[in-house]
């Protein structure tokens, strides 16, 4: 028999709400206990998803005394409050699935990831893309070599958001708790994409501001050029100021092949092909794709990949072994980030990646 896990989720906001909704879907986990500084959102989440029986906290230390059953926390607060309530969580000895990003601060992170190994817990984070199958079916392609040298790999998040958007909640937009704007809150998922489908990124040029917010501290668009480990060239492009938001696009190009990944499987051509290139391009076609948030609405993201990202963790734990999107594999987009944004406040002088 697999293993049943009880699970708790602190912070019941927009993205604290599709785990809560998730969660119970899962055959091997069930929900225990949430906790949030507003009970009536909680509550309000709680009784959509058919859990109204599960109890509500307001403090964390609280929940985790009451319920030592509890054996994940799920951290789903705002970007730059993820340390307290991830170190609160291991230090009473549970396993943390986080929110991306893992943190704003790579200092931070690795005061997570090294706390984990002490307290003899796991740590993970959510980058659900990695399970869209376009994305993996590229990934394949890297790793049996079909590309022969890779010359260029880039990501595009060319996505809208209202001034509402960044109103809300009182956090967005600022870099004490957003950690930046368009590239760490929307385009960390295509840039973990990058970087897992190409290799470590090496130095970075970047140029940033914001082009229509004029509210909030940090950038709505972000252009960078790039170099990998392996020697190729890439583009790095995330905005939040394109109306009206349109899909991610994720391209890989070499001696041998090109593949893109937007809205499925765009392109997917290799010197050497085979018979199923053409079907996986057909089966992952735009026409059954489903959105990706380029829209004005954050709450427009398929949440089944969350699904897959949760059930892969899981899995990887019940084995004995750290998850692919570990606390140390986070981290490396968020290294890439705050590089760029090093690079930005430098006028786009060349900013290595630590």
């Amino acid at each position: 028999m697999p293993r049943q896990w009880r699970h708790a989720v602190v912070g019941v906001g927009t993205v604290g709400d599709w785990h809560v909704r998730i969660i119970p879907q899962l055959k091997t986990s069930q929900i225990v206990a949430v906790c949030d500084v507003d009970p009536n959102r909680a509550k309000a989440s709680l009784e959509k998803h058919k859990q109204g029986h599960v109890p509500i906290y307001r403090d964390q230390q609280e929940m985790l005394g009451k319920h030592p059953e509890i054996d994940i926390v799920h951290v789903c607060t705002p970007s730059g409050d993820h340390l307290r309530p991830v170190m609160t969580a291991i230090e009473a000895k549970k396993n943390v699935i986080c929110e991306k990003p893992l943190e704003i601060q790579l200092d931070r992170i690795d005061q997570m990831v090294e706390a984990a190994k002490t307290h003899g817990v796991r740590l993970a984070g959510i980058f659900q893309n990695r399970w869209n199958e376009a994305n993996r079916a590229i990934k394949r392609a890297v790793e049996e070599g079909r590309f022969g040298t890779i010359a260029f790999a880039g990501s595009y998040t060319p996505w809208y958001r209202t001034d509402q958007y960044y109103r809300e909640g009182g956090w967005r937009g600022t870099w004490k708790m957003d950690g930046g704007g368009a590239i760490m809150n929307q385009s960390v998922h295509a840039i973990d994409l990058l970087q897992w489908i190409v290799g470590p990124v090496k130095t970075v040029s970047a140029y940033a501001a914001s082009r229509i917010h004029p509210e909030i501290e940090v950038e709505d668009t972000l252009a960078c050029s790039l170099q990998f480990e392996n020697g190729a060239f890439g583009v790095i492009m995330g905005s939040t100021a394109m109306y009206p938001g349109s899909a991610v696009r994720i391209e890989v190009g070499g001696s041998d092949g090109t593949a893109v990944s937007e809205s499925g499987l765009k392109t997917f051509k290799f010197r050497q092909s085979r018979e199923t290139d053409q079907q996986l391009v057909e089966q992952l076609t735009s026409k059954t794709a489903r959105s990706t948030a380029g829209g004005a609405s954050a709450t427009d993201v398929p949440l089944d990949l969350h699904g897959h990202n949760m059930v892969s963790i899981l899995k990887a734990w019940e084995e004995g072994r750290d998850a692919e999107t570990s606390g140390a594999e986070a981290r490396k987009a968020v290294a890439i980030i705050l590089a760029m944004y090093e690079s930005a406040r430098q006028g786009g002088a060349s900013v290595s990646v630590k």
